[in-house]
């Protein structure tokens, strides 16, 4: 990235470790940290985005997110909640004329959003399914001097994604934007996955 290191900052916040083991508890706390990024007055003003793996994420963020009858929280939330909702989601999105936030699996890579995006959050880490059969065997392929590449690719692919997302916010040298990560996942993986400089100049800790 050309992009000025101090329009594109990237905070880890480590509110919460999610999993397939993630109960009622943890989405609460991940849908309330989201709800406290949102209400900040820096950025209550901008659009948002929230990058989710999956679709069943986002309807778990709607589910434990504490309206308050919109008393509390005035933000207006997007859910994009299934495949064939995308485009009409985006087109609202873009269409508002108020700072509206989209919470989404779709739109990590491929989007163009110059100037529109204030901030955004990647809420889970967006590791491939080991359920999936043809994941596994990719994660515990080894090659004969090299047991660990199934494992590495695994995990680059994760970075990667997190590293693209975090680029959705800024996409022209004057442009700004402010990325949050909140899965406490992120930086075991950071530290075992390659990172590219453009992306580790920015990041910093949030206690």
């Amino acid at each position: 990235s050309t992009f000025p290191k101090e329009n594109r900052p990237t905070f880890y916040w480590p509110v919460v470790k999610l999993s397939s083991k993630s109960d009622d508890g943890d989405y609460a706390t991940l849908a309330s940290a989201i709800q406290y990024i949102a209400q900040q007055p820096r950025l209550a003003t901008r659009k948002g985005i929230i990058h989710t793996p999956s679709y069943k994420l986002v309807s778990q963020i709607r589910q434990h997110m504490d309206y308050g009858g919109f008393s509390n929280d005035p933000t207006l939330y997007i859910f994009h909640e299934a495949p064939e909702h995308r485009d009409s989601c985006v087109k609202t999105f873009r269409e508002s004329e108020f700072p509206i936030v989209l919470i989404t699996p779709s739109l990590a890579t491929g989007f163009d959003f110059p100037y529109e995006i204030g901030w955004q959050i990647i809420a889970k880490v967006p590791f491939a399914d080991l359920g999936d059969p043809v994941v596994r065997a990719q994660r515990e392929y080894q090659l004969p001097d090299d047991p660990n590449f199934g494992k590495r690719c695994y995990d680059d692919d994760a970075l990667n994604q997190v590293v693209q997302a975090c680029g959705r916010a800024v996409r022209a040298p004057d442009d700004e934007g402010v990325s949050y990560i909140l899965d406490s996942n992120f930086w075991g993986l950071y530290k075992r996955a390659y990172a590219p400089t453009h992306f580790s100049e920015v990041l910093s800790w949030l206690n």
